[in-house]
């Protein structure tokens, strides 16, 4: 008898097809937490994305999982503790939406430098003059401060570099060495002192929520654009607006929020100030492709007895045993 594998999204047909060649494969639609009740006694592996929180109550529902698959980098809807305790391996995609990410993010960059939207807007309403204005800022030779400097962080740092002839430094506790072209700073105080645009590039935790709050962003320049293609909770939210709103920075990029989607009374909404996306930065047709590929091969290993190639729980699951 096969083993039951719930893929709790959208999938191509194609990675289903070779998912049921090992497996009997449980097909879920967004918010349908009934029928996957109905099936977690008996599941071995789940593949999921942003809108499942699997939680504590639902690995304790499901005594046969050996695999949670996240199609991406962040882990923080999975209780990774609780999992870990269990044996079981949590695996995620780090490379696969990088290069998608890190386009955004440089988009971003350009959106908000040079005043994208304020200026479509303008001449939408029969606002010619606004050119007069002299909003937009140049790229070349601004220094770009990247707080994390991983995968994404990385390839930023390149097309940045080599496109706009940017400085680049950064901020990550646990990267020793880096390119000629990123100078590694010491503290986040240096970083924001010395940026004219600030990419955010970490996962949530503990540690990093909040980690720009109204404190961090009185070290920032006030011609300064922030940018965040990681986790919502990272910013403290009302803090960036009310900055934005006072003139303590210039601008900043969303693409995710502390709530997904952010509340109707949300502050985000009414600042004029930001760009915001719908956590789409690495919903390119490739991207999410590559990330489904990904994360399909993980549960497609384990099923035929060879370890997965991304285990984001590794460490924890030595820790266990």
């Amino acid at each position: 008898m096969k083993k039951k594998v719930i893929v709790a999204q959208k999938a191509a047909p194609e990675l289903l097809a070779l998912l049921r060649e090992e497996a009997e494969v449980i097909e879920l639609m967004e918010g349908d937490l009934e029928t996957l009740k109905e099936h977690l006694p008996s599941t071995v592996a789940i593949i999921l994305g942003t809108w499942l929180k699997f939680n504590q109550e639902l690995i304790d529902l499901s005594p046969e999982l050996r695999v949670i698959s996240r199609t991406g980098v962040g882990v923080d809807n999975v209780d990774v503790d609780a999992a870990s305790q269990r044996g079981i391996l949590v695996l995620n995609t780090p490379k696969a939406n990088a290069l998608s990410v890190a386009e955004h993010a440089v988009t971003m960059i350009c959106s908000l430098s040079k005043h994208i939207l304020a200026l479509d807007h303008a001449v939408r309403q029969q606002n010619f003059k606004i050119r007069r204005q002299y909003l937009p800022v140049d790229i070349d030779g601004k220094t770009l401060g990247l707080v994390g400097l991983g995968n994404i962080g990385r390839i930023v740092a390149e097309k940045c570099h080599l496109a706009f002839n940017m400085e680049i430094i950064a901020y990550d506790p646990y990267v020793t060495s880096a390119p000629d072209y990123i100078k590694i700073v010491s503290t986040l105080e240096d970083l924001y002192e010395a940026s004219d645009f600030i990419s955010i590039h970490l996962p949530l935790t503990d540690s990093t929520r909040h980690l720009i709050d109204e404190k961090a962003i009185e070290k920032m320049k006030k011609s300064a654009y922030l940018i965040n293609t990681s986790r919502g909770g990272i910013i403290d939210e009302d803090a960036l607006c009310k900055a934005l709103e006072e003139g303590l920075l210039a601008g900043a990029g969303l693409d995710v929020f502390e709530n997904e989607p952010p509340s109707e009374d949300s502050p985000v909404l009414t600042c004029d100030k930001l760009i915001l996306t719908p956590h789409s930065a690495a919903l390119t047709k490739e991207c999410t492709l590559r990330v489904a590929q990904c994360a399909f091969q993980g549960v497609l290993d384990y099923l035929k007895g060879n370890p997965p190639e991304y285990i984001f729980n590794k460490n924890k699951l030595s820790s266990t045993r």
